[in-house]
């Protein structure tokens, strides 16, 4: 039987100590530059959850028979990220806002609005209707396509 020889060339790579500490100073600093932009991130993050964190007494909510009923009316609506939202008159002011303070990693809707006298809210969730009345400010936080509504807000026509 004849036996084979497998010769081998001599060009085998071999990886040396300077591709090793090159591999873990660059793995290094791509860590680093990652955990710097994340945390200035969240900082700014933090820093707009807590300057839209609008706090003030419920909007009184109506269903769609009561809404149309006493004849209401959201007049001007928009899209905001596949949520309409309308109003009745006044100027809106949205953003989108980090859940958990800021430190979360998915975001919520907020508007603010000046005076809507009245809201609706339509999302994958349903329609809600909210009423604040005339001259009420008004703020909605938009938590997985469900409203909350407040009567308060610190935008205003001089803010904008």
């Amino acid at each position: 039987m004849a036996s084979r020889v497998i010769q081998d060339s001599g060009h085998l790579r071999r990886f040396s100590l300077a591709h090793a500490v090159i591999a873990v100073v660059v793995a290094t600093s791509a860590t680093a530059l990652l955990t710097y932009n994340f945390v200035r991130d969240r900082k700014a993050d933090v820093a707009t959850a807590r300057a839209w964190d609008i706090q003030g007494p419920p909007c009184p909510g109506l269903t769609q028979a009561q809404f149309t009923a006493q004849g209401y009316k959201a007049q001007h609506t928009f899209d905001y990220d596949g949520v309409t939202i309308g109003r009745h008159s006044g100027d809106a002011n949205c953003s989108d806002v980090k859940q958990a303070g800021g430190k979360g990693l998915f975001n919520d809707k907020v508007c603010q609005f000046t005076s809507p006298a009245t809201l609706t809210v339509t999302s994958r969730a349903g329609t809600y209707f909210f009423v604040p009345g005339v001259g009420q400010p008004a703020t909605l936080a938009i938590h997985r396509d469900i409203p909350r509504c407040v009567m308060a807000s610190k935008f205003t026509l001089k803010t904008e």
